[in-house]
């Protein structure tokens, strides 16, 4: 039947989740007991100072770069090139500081290996479940409170396991979970569908949901859900209309939602 709407549901992005309980305290065991690791890692990849250009001034300058018009003139007339150089300059003589600071933040004080890393991990418990909350919890949540838009993948894929994926999730129509993806790919479509959302909710949050984030998010998702689609399927579109395919963001003043209706050609 044309224009047959299979599935159709929104998602409320929480204004903020909290971690479960005991999550914060866990965050910090782990990261101090891995303390000597951390400080192996790090110290294998940026150990020499030829490593620390390469990986991290290098790339960073590079970023940097592309953030800066060509054009560009300072109010004390330098170039962009010449603020380019300057910028890549200051970096690459910080590895000195940086490995000073390293080993300033990982040595053995009072008998204790990395005191000063462990107590600043300790001491940002607090902060680091802020964060969580405001950031990216809110938009996986877990499977103590409930997956957030992550859920998505199990609705449009026919897992029967939606059915009880109830939180933060108002169903529309359709009802039942359905499977719109071409045949022997609805695991791939769930890996890339989940990073996409999550990255894609983030960088629309960051941007106070500025309405050009918003469509260039959007037109992500869109382009996704299109590549996976089997012919049966009506074409997935930004901002369609009651018998179009949709898998987009949309705010409505304070909410954010995530809509997600599947429908056949």
């Amino acid at each position: 039947m044309a224009n047959e709407v299979k599935l159709d549901l929104k998602i409320t992005i929480p204004v903020s989740l909290e971690p479960a309980g005991d999550m914060p305290e866990r965050w910090a065991e782990s990261l101090t007991a891995n303390a000597q690791r951390v400080y192996d890692r790090m110290m294998e990849v940026l150990s020499s100072e030829g490593k620390f250009t390469s990986r991290l001034v290098e790339p960073a300058s590079q970023k940097w770069r592309k953030m800066l018009d060509p054009a560009f003139v300072s109010e004390s007339g330098r170039s962009g090139a010449s603020v380019i150089q300057y910028h890549y300059k200051k970096l690459a003589e910080s590895f000195t500081k940086f490995m000073e600071k390293y080993g300033q933040a990982f040595a053995t004080v009072d008998g204790v290996f990395a005191k000063w890393f462990k107590d600043q991990v300790n001491n940002a418990k607090d902060r680091w479940a802020i964060a969580v909350a405001n950031g990216t919890l809110r938009l996986t949540g877990d499977r103590i409170r409930g997956l957030v838009v992550p859920q998505v993948a199990y609705w449009m894929t026919g897992d029967p396991k939606a059915n009880k994926m109830t939180e933060h999730m108002e169903n529309i129509g359709g009802g039942n979970p359905y499977d719109f993806t071409k045949s022997g790919i609805r695991q791939q479509f769930r890996s890339a569908v989940t990073g996409l959302l999550v990255s894609a909710g983030m960088n629309i949050i960051r941007a106070d949901m500025e309405a050009g984030i918003l469509a260039a998010e959007n037109a992500r998702l869109v382009e996704l859900a299109n590549s996976y689609a089997k012919a049966a399927v009506k074409p997935f579109v930004v901002g369609g209309g009651a018998t179009d395919s949709l898998l987009e963001y949309e705010f409505s003043d304070p909410e954010i939602k995530l809509h997600a209706r599947i429908v056949l050609v």
